[in-house]
C-alpha cells in the first residue's frame, strides 16, 4: 500500500465512467491517494478520496471549529443552552 502525504491534484469523470470503473476509482484514491471528483453533466457533484485523505479532513474540521469555540469563549460570544432556548423560542 502507498502511502503519500503530499497533496494531488483532483482528477475528474462523470459519473457514467466512476459508475463502470467504480472498483477501480476505489483502489487509486484508496491506495495511490488520487481524489476523484465526480460530475453529472457539466457540475462537479462529489469526490471520492481515500480513508487517509478522509481522516485529515475531519481533523482540520475538528481543529477549525475548535479555533472557533476559543475565540467565542475569548470574545464572550458564547452563548449558554437558556440562552439560545431563550432565543429560539423553546
Amino acid at each position: 500500500m502507498k502511502k503519500t502525504n503530499a497533496v494531488q491534484p483532483a482528477n475528474t469523470m462523470t459519473a457514467t465512467k466512476a459508475k463502470a470503473s467504480f472498483s477501480v476509482i476505489i483502489a487509486r484514491a484508496g491506495y495511490q491517494g488520487e481524489r476523484i471528483v465526480i460530475k453529472k453533466g457539466a457540475r462537479p457533484t462529489a469526490v471520492i478520496l481515500g480513508d487517509d485523505d478522509y481522516q485529515r479532513l475531519v481533523d482540520l474540521e475538528d481543529r477549525y471549529e475548535s479555533a472557533l469555540l476559543t475565540k467565542s469563549l475569548k470574545d464572550d460570544r458564547f452563548l449558554t443552552f437558556d440562552d439560545m432556548a431563550t432565543r429560539f423560542g423553546l
